[in-house]
């Protein structure tokens, strides 16, 4: 005997109702949202794994443990129990010549496994570039160009290196952790490791710092860091990219929020088109359910029926769903990796175990419980057609807005920004109620002078304004979802491309000394180019925050020690420098009292809040004053930027130093030896690498949130489609009776157009102006960008909704001024 009749008469019914069509809108609707959720899922996922290899390019590894003293031996045996792979550098500053001359070079001396991640660029003896996985071989020196400059060193040559003289092999133009130390490298000279002991270099108080690099499966690197963390000694610092340099962190940052929020669009897109679908199913179904009670079944019975049903629904669905998003997911990788020259790593299980979440939740949660309000339909209902149909109650929004706060958790990861936005989306659809339901109110159909088509097809939204205004809100959501993400994309790429333009400085020069302004500027005018902006900068240990003495050991987060612990660039400036906006308090006024203007992120680090006293020590004077502003810096603007401001004529009298970023165009290199041999002092610190590595990563996002926008205009047009076959039952019936008073079929053709028209142009109207109010928002607010209005939204929101509209119900409704008058009343008579 069977023990599961129920749930084989389920799916006895399931197959035949999907034989006879009853249930093609919720199934496709449930396959293609869980298809939506697990392609983003997938993909998601696989492109920052692959932007997160691509960043630990810059690092040379996954995770850097950087320190005055060799790693332990206890950390090195911690790796090599996670499985993980280790390489050494060892960095410092030290004295590289020739027969000819001498000169400062920062050597790094790296071991046989160097790099972990990315590539060395040289250039050989014949000037070509080649890109080799491995440093230098022991008795070889590898130098970069401004040391092969100053010292006219080419390949062949010798290079003493303390007690040693190591033969030049290769011009070293790129190494991938070079970003790591933006401003700890001047001229370079790469060696091996096991040259180190026989050089003599190191001794008791040599400025040395040692890097440990960790590469491997990424939650044992994060197992290792987790670790190691608490076992950092001072002034150690433990690093991702992220850490190590703040304009790839805010770049990062920034992708993963909109990859995040599209995601999340996409999610109440298919959450909305399911919702939709299963309207339609109710109206279908619940004379059936009448039929039933009429034989003897009670509701307990028919719920299990139902509740089976769907249940094989789900799993079918998501099965499909996820066979369709990891094909769509394919074709999208398929697509992008040429264009970004990046290799996607494979689809993880996370995404399909993603994929079945999405289907669970979104049957469960979004469509069970309608379904199971069928249970209420009385056996009378065989007998009185016009008894209306069972409603859910306020049970079903409810555990619609769960399930989509839990899909919205599966797909972020980031619950602060999923209860931020979701509060905004239920608000819009408030607002979008509101006004189409003030719209409908308005709207009179017009005259009989008008067309027909039109004529009828308002008469027919205002007729029904319940299922008007339903349309109505679903379309405005999906293409406010849409336009908003256009908006938000436009403000994001269009930021990036700001921050790192085409000739963003890609130098800076440090040292340079007061007395020497005229001739940096003269310099500059010789070789025909414009003279930077120079900005002063002191060296100063900060010694206590509104009173009380700093100590580094009372901070729990290694940043804000190693912070506590260093000496801080200080300079002085009139006027707000160009990358920086006030974001807490007022700038300073002239003349201006001795005030202090602080970064806010590093303020936040440390503790620093408006109104308290900073204590600052230099050259053994001690100065203090307020803090009376807070400021938003743009570290991806490479321009001269500083933690802490104070206004001018107040510091001016402590010994500073003078810092200026340019850009200087690559056929004019040449210029850094012309400044450098004019003013010896100077270092001048090459970021061009940094700059392309920057830019590489951002070309890389932008193409990643194309792909997602592509993604989440697929789940609106699912949404407007799911409008109009929720409705075509009802409009089935209108056709039916218009065409047995004689109405042709070009007239219903016509007023479908009109009924198109109208319902799209409303929500286009809608959603147009709250994208335009919304955008300001999510960019200011979430993203922190800056922020262009559209005014082109609502104008753009209205076409929008025609087209859309038109396209997604055409060929739907198109059919159903073609249904026999005859087949359908007596459909509706039965």
């Amino acid at each position: 005997m069977n023990r599961f009749p129920k749930a084989a008469l389920a799916w006895r019914l399931l197959l035949r109702e999907a034989r006879a069509g009853e249930l093609t809108v919720l199934a496709l609707s449930l396959a293609l949202a869980v298809a939506a959720i697990s392609a983003v899922s997938m993909f998601a996922s696989r492109f920052e794994r692959a932007l997160s290899e691509q960043a630990a390019q810059l690092l040379a590894a996954d995770l850097s443990v950087s320190s005055g003293a060799p790693a332990p031996a206890a950390w090195q045996a911690e790796a090599a129990r996670l499985g993980l792979t280790l390489a050494h550098t060892t960095t410092f500053p030290s004295m590289a010549g020739t027969d000819a001359g001498v000169t400062l070079a920062n050597i790094k001396a790296v071991d046989a496994a160097y790099p972990l991640r990315g590539e060395l660029t040289i250039a050989d003896a014949a000037g070509r570039e080649r890109v080799l996985a491995r440093g230098p071989a022991p008795g070889e020196a590898w130098v970069d160009a401004r040391l092969a400059e100053r010292l006219g060193l080419k390949a062949g040559d010798k290079v003493s290196v303390g007690r040693l003289r190591l033969t030049v092999g290769n011009l070293l133009i790129r190494e991938p952790d070079a970003i790591a130390d933006m401003y700890g490298f001047v001229p370079r000279l790469m060696m091996a490791e096991a040259d180190l002991a026989a050089a003599g270099l190191i001794g008791p108080g040599s400025r040395v710092r040692y890097r440990l690099l960790v590469a491997g499966d990424s939650a044992r690197v994060a197992e290792f860091g987790a670790w190691v963390k608490p076992r950092l000694p001072n002034g150690a610092r433990l690093e991702n990219v992220e850490e190590a340099r703040p304009e790839v962190r805010v770049a990062l940052e920034r992708a993963r929020r909109f990859l995040g929020m599209t995601a999340l669009l996409t999610v109440a897109l298919s959450v909305a088109a399911v919702v939709l679908a299963v309207r339609r199913y109710l109206a279908r179904h619940w004379r059936t359910v009448a039929l039933l009670r009429a034989q003897g079944q009670s509701s307990g019975a028919i719920g299990a029926l139902f509740g089976w049903q769907l249940a094989w629904l789900g799993v079918a669905a998501g099965v499909v769903g996820v066979l369709a998003g990891f094909a769509v997911q394919s074709a999208l990788a398929a697509a992008v990796a040429p264009l970004l020259s990046l290799p996607l790593p494979a689809p993880s299980a996370a995404g399909v175990l993603v994929g079945f979440a999405a289907a669970l939740v979104l049957t469960l949660g979004v469509a069970w419980p309608p379904i199971l309000a069928l249970r209420q339909v009385p056996a009378l209902a065989v007998l009185r057609a016009e008894l209306p149909p069972p409603r859910a109650g306020v049970a079903w929004p409810l555990l619609s807005l769960a399930a989509l706060l839990l899909l919205a958790a599966l797909q972020l990861g980031d619950a602060l920004i999923a209860l931020w936005l979701l509060p905004a989306l239920a608000g819009f659809l408030a607002l979008a109620a509101l006004m189409a339901w003030g719209l409908l109110k308005l709207m009179r159909a017009p005259r009989a002078g008008s067309r027909p088509g039109w004529r009828y097809g308002v008469a027919s939204l205002a007729r029904r304004p319940t299922l008007a205004l339903a349309q109505i809100v679903a379309l405005s959501v999906g293409l406010f979802a849409l336009l908003l993400m256009t908006v938000v994309r436009a403000d994001l790429v269009g930021a990036w491309q700001a921050s790192v333009p085409a000739d963003a400085p890609n130098k800076f020069v440090i040292n340079l000394q007061a007395d020497q302004q005229a001739a940096f500027d003269a310099a500059f005018a010789r070789a025909r180019l414009v003279p930077p902006p120079t900005y002063p900068m002191v060296r100063a240990r900060l010694v206590a925050i509104g009173g009380v003495p700093l100590d580094p050991a009372r901070y729990e987060d290694a940043r804000a020690r190693r912070l506590a612990e260093r000496e801080f660039n200080l300079s002085w400036s009139a006027g707000l420098p160009a990358a920086n906006t006030v974001s807490a308090g007022r700038w300073w006024g002239t003349p201006a009292t001795p005030q202090f203007s602080v970064e806010e992120d590093i303020a936040a680090t440390l503790g620093i809040r408006m109104g308290d006293t900073l204590a600052f020590e230099s050259g053994g004077e001690r100065f203090e004053a307020k803090v009376t502003s807070l400021r938003k810096v743009a570290w991806d603007s490479f321009r001269a930027n500083f933690f802490v401001l104070a206004p001018p004529a107040w510091l001016e009298h402590l010994p500073a130093s003078r810092i200026a970023s340019f850009y200087l165009p690559p056929a004019r290199e040449r210029f850094v030896g012309e400044l450098v041999h004019a003013l010896p002092n100077l270092t001048v610190i090459d970021v061009g690498n940094v700059i392309a590595e920057v830019r590489a990563i951002v070309e890389r996002l932008a193409h990643a949130i194309e792909l997602m926008f592509v993604l989440a205009l697929a789940a609106g047009v699912l949404v407007m489609w799911a409008v109009f076959a929720a409705t075509r039952q009802e409009r089935e019936v209108d056709m039916a009776l218009m065409r047995a008073l004689g109405a042709s079929r070009a007239q219903l053709t016509a007023m479908l157009a009109g009924e198109l028209a109208f319902v799209g142009a409303l929500a286009g109207l809608i959603a147009g102006a709250g994208a335009w109010a919304a955008g300001a928002v999510v960019s200011v607010k979430v993203l922190a960008l800056a922020h262009w209005p559209a005014l082109w939204l609502v104008p753009g929101g209205v076409l929008a909704g025609l087209l859309l509209v038109f396209a997604a119900g055409w060929p739907l409704l198109r059919k159903v001024a073609r249904v026999p008058p005859l087949a359908v009343l007596r459909n509706e008579q039965g």
